[in-house]
């Protein structure tokens, strides 16, 4: 072949690796869709909690958001997503009333908890299939392997809403030290065969005796939820506004791409770090955005910030108007304008 015809060729090579595939792995991804689509369209139910599963066993930076997606498909699809519950979840996100097409709905598993981890999940569910359901946090402290399943990890258990049954999350953290060192000491103390009187009753007991405390604030609850679980599961700001936001961004964030236009998007301000720069001594900031289909990073330079330097606050549901930026392949947006969601 000629040099030009060689060149030519080549070109299209080099074109192509930058994303592309041959026929048969297009037919493999169709019919992927294809079954997926037909799942979720008859299945939705147990197609949603495939997914929730899949994506909680997933890490890196990824993670959380995927799951966040799907809890809000969840919600967009009417799918009732319940809160982890120390009598009722499973290690994995289960399906509860099976059967009852209109009542079926998803159980958070105990898995999909930050800190919590394999052996703990092991320890509580070997206890509780063997003695039946825990009947109080004493209960529940006395059956369980306390070198398995640590301080750190009841923490974010009552953090979460999973010991709910048993009495206000406020409550029991105030009282979780010292009934480890209870349940500590008693197991010692039978071990060596040291027991008072009453030694093994309070070790067994069915109730709980906690302080009369107020819950702590939805804020903080809901904060321990994206804490812990990565998202929030029992109110997610956008949810409301998920309708009304469609209608007024150009793109949803998982759809961005390189591109000289300019685009509007919108969501709940999940993060804001302010830094001040090193030429002219100003502030600007990054920011976290997130909406249904993700999370991105918006760039807020000095002069953009100075003029609109009161929206840039945690929780706030904006819109804004920018530029899409790409740096070592990751996007970002830089921002012209904003402002905030309106009905």
């Amino acid at each position: 072949y000629s040099k030009q015809v060689a060149e030519n060729v080549f070109s299209l090579i080099e074109k192509f690796v930058g994303y592309g595939f041959n026929k048969a792995h297009s037919a493999c991804y169709a019919m992927i869709a294809y079954e997926t689509a037909y799942m979720k369209a008859k299945y939705p139910v147990e197609f949603m909690t495939a997914v929730l599963a899949a994506e909680s066993h997933g890490s890196g930076p990824m993670r959380d958001d995927k799951v966040s997606q799907a809890v809000l498909e969840c919600k967009r699809n009417k799918i009732p997503l319940l809160p982890p519950d120390i009598n009722k979840s499973e290690s994995d996100f289960t399906i509860e009333n099976i059967g009852k097409k209109d009542k079926e709905s998803i159980r958070f598993g105990l898995s999909a908890i930050k800190n919590v981890g394999t052996a703990a999940i092991e320890s509580i569910l070997k206890a509780r299939n063997s003695a039946g359901p825990f009947q109080s946090l004493t209960d529940f402290i006395s059956r369980i392997d306390l070198q398995k399943v640590n301080k750190k990890t009841l923490e974010c258990l009552i953090k979460t809403g999973t010991m709910d049954s048993f009495g206000r999350r406020s409550s029991m953290l105030a009282v979780l030290p010292d009934m480890i060192e209870a349940a500590h000491k008693k197991r010692t103390q039978i071990q060596s065969g040291q027991s008072s009187l009453f030694g093994e009753e309070i070790l067994g007991s069915k109730t709980d005796n906690f302080p009369d405390m107020e819950e702590l604030g939805s804020e903080e609850l809901l904060m321990f939820e994206k804490q812990l679980l990565g998202f929030y599961l029992t109110n997610h700001p956008l949810v409301a506004h998920l309708e009304t936001l469609e209608k007024k961004v150009t793109h949803k964030i998982a759809d961005l791409s390189k591109s000289p236009n300019s685009v509007i998007i919108g969501g709940f301000i999940s993060g804001v770090k302010k830094i001040i720069t090193r030429n002219s001594n100003s502030e600007m900031a990054f920011v976290k955005l997130e909406d249904s289909s993700g999370s991105i990073e918006l760039v807020v330079f000095p002069k953009t910030y100075e003029r609109t330097k009161e929206y840039w606050s945690p929780d706030k549901i904006i819109l804004i108007k920018g530029k899409v930026n790409e740096r070592e392949d990751r996007l970002s947006v830089i921002v012209d304008a904003v402002k905030y969601l309106t009905s």
